[in-house]
């Protein structure tokens, strides 16, 4: 009996253990940023870490996690990464809804 318990118990060990370990794997993931860990600096602060994205030509540009959750336009923090398109110095910029439905509207123009 006593080995049935003792296999019982480490099982259940081993399966916490697991549960931990894939527990932290998230959590740094969420510590991380999801996805900004380049050492490039920030294209508009020089800070880092930063995530990589694509400019309308297909160049590299690599943004902090502040200013892809700020509106260019308007200023206002957001909690979720905003709609983006490259200005007309070839940086990504990041805007709001509201704001990213008037920049169309005056490309469109």
């Amino acid at each position: 009996m006593i080995r049935k318990s003792m296999k019982k118990a480490v099982l259940g060990i081993v399966c916490a253990a697991f549960l931990m370990m894939s527990a932290g794997c998230s959590a740094v993931s969420s510590i991380t940023g999801g996805g900004y860990t380049s050492d490039e600096p920030c294209a508009w602060c020089g800070e880092t870490p930063t995530k990589e994205f694509k400019t309308s030509g297909g160049d590299p540009c690599y943004i902090c996690e502040e200013h892809t959750h700020e509106c260019g336009v308007c200023g206002k923090n957001f909690d979720k990464e905003l709609n983006h398109y490259t200005n007309l110095m070839g940086i990504e910029t990041f805007v709001c809804d509201d704001c990213y439905q008037d920049v169309q509207d005056m490309n469109q123009n």
